[in-house]
C-alpha cells in the first residue's frame, strides 16, 4: 500500500563534497570500534553521523519503543515509532509491506539490524523527529550555561514579551514580572540555558519555585515550531540589567532570522503543562 511504500525514502546519499561510496552496508560493519587490526576510516556518514554514532542512536530508539523488552519491534511498537516521526502506519498490511522491504519476518518484528537498515533509508525528517522523541535537544545549539544544577522539579514559564524586527525577532522575560517578584535577585547567568534549532527553541532557567523557596525548579519554555527558520549559531541569550517599571533584570533572546519575513508571534508555544 501507499503507506508502506512511503515509509522508506531513497538511500541517504553522500554529503556535499563527498565522493566515496559505501562498500559495506552499515548493518554489516563490525559492532565494536577498532574491530580490525587497523581501524579503517569510516566510509561515509549516515544521517550526518558516523556509522558508530548512527547505530548508537538507533539502539536508543529501539530501547524507547521496545515496550515488551524482547529486542524486536512489532506492529504496535513500529506504529508508535512512526507516529513519533509524524507518520501513520495505516494497517497491518502496511507493516507487512515494510517488513517485506527490509527482508524481515513480520511475526518476528524488526531486530536492531532491521532498524539500522530502515533508518539508513528513511527520510531525514522522519529520522530527526523519531530521534527527537528520545532526545528533545538533539541537534540544537546551546547558548548560556554549560550545565544547570540537576533537579527533577519542573515548572512552565508561561509569560514573556515578543517583539519582531526585520532581521531579528526578540523574546524577553522580565524575571520579576514573568516569574515572581524577587526572581531577579536569584537568577544568575549560570542558571540560564537556551537551545536553538532551525525551527525550535527551548529556554531553561534553574531557580526556586518562589521567593524564599528552598527547592530548585527547572522553568521551561518551549516554542516549536518557531514562526520562521532561524540561524541557530547566530541566536543569542543575554541576562541584562534593566530600569523602569519592572526593574532589575530581564532575559533577552535574540533570534537571527534565516529569511527576512514578518513574525506575528514567536511561534507555537508549549510548556508541557499548559492546556
Amino acid at each position: 500500500g501507499a503507506a508502506a511504500s512511503g515509509t522508506i525514502g531513497a538511500a541517504f546519499g553522500p554529503g556535499a563534497g563527498e565522493r566515496t561510496k559505501l562498500t559495506t552496508p552499515v548493518t554489516e560493519l563490525p559492532d565494536a570500534e577498532g574491530g580490525g587490526a587497523t581501524a579503517a576510516p569510516e566510509r561515509r556518514s549516515i544521517k550526518s553521523l558516523s556509522p558508530v554514532e548512527f547505530r548508537a542512536r538507533c539502539d536508543l530508539i529501539v530501547e524507547k519503543f521496545d515496550a515488551d523488552r524482547d529486542g524486536a519491534l512489532r506492529l504496535e511498537e513500529v506504529a508508535r515509532l512512526m507516529e513519533a516521526g509524524g507518520r501513520k502506519l495505516e494497517s497491518r498490511e502496511a507493516y507487512a509491506g515494510l517488513c517485506g522491504k527490509l527482508g524481515c519476518d513480520a511475526a518476528a518484528g524488526l531486530n536492531r539490524k532491521d532498524v539500522y537498515r530502515f533508518f539508513e533509508k528513511a527520510p531525514q525528517a522522519l529520522w530527526d523527529e523519531v530521534y527527537r522523541s528520545v532526545d528533545p535537544l538533539a541537534g540544537m545549539v546551546r547558548k548560556g550555561a554549560e550545565s544547570l544544577p540537576s533537579t527533577a522539579l519542573e515548572r512552565p514559564l508561561q509569560e514573556f514579551l515578543f517583539e519582531d524586527g526585520e532581521q531579528f525577532a526578540f523574546l524577553r522575560v522580565e524575571l520579576n514580572a514573568h516569574m515572581y517578584y524577587g526572581a531577579a535577585e536569584l537568577v544568575t547567568k549560570d542558571m540560564v540555558q537556551a537551545y536553538f534549532g532551525s525551527q525550535r527553541f527551548e529556554l531553561h532557567i534553574c531557580a526556586p519555585g518562589a521567593f524564599g523557596g528552598k527547592d530548585l525548579y527547572k522553568w521551561r519554555l518551549i516554542v516549536a515550531p518557531l514562526s520562521g527558520e532561524v540561524v541557530p549559531d547566530d541566536c543569542t541569550v543575554e541576562l541584562e540589567e534593566t530600569t523602569g517599571r519592572f526593574g532589575s533584570q530581564r532575559l533577552e533572546i535574540r533570534f537571527m532570522k534565516a529569511k527576512k519575513k514578518k513574525w506575528y508571534k514567536v511561534g507555537q508555544v508549549s510548556t508541557g503543562s499548559r492546556t
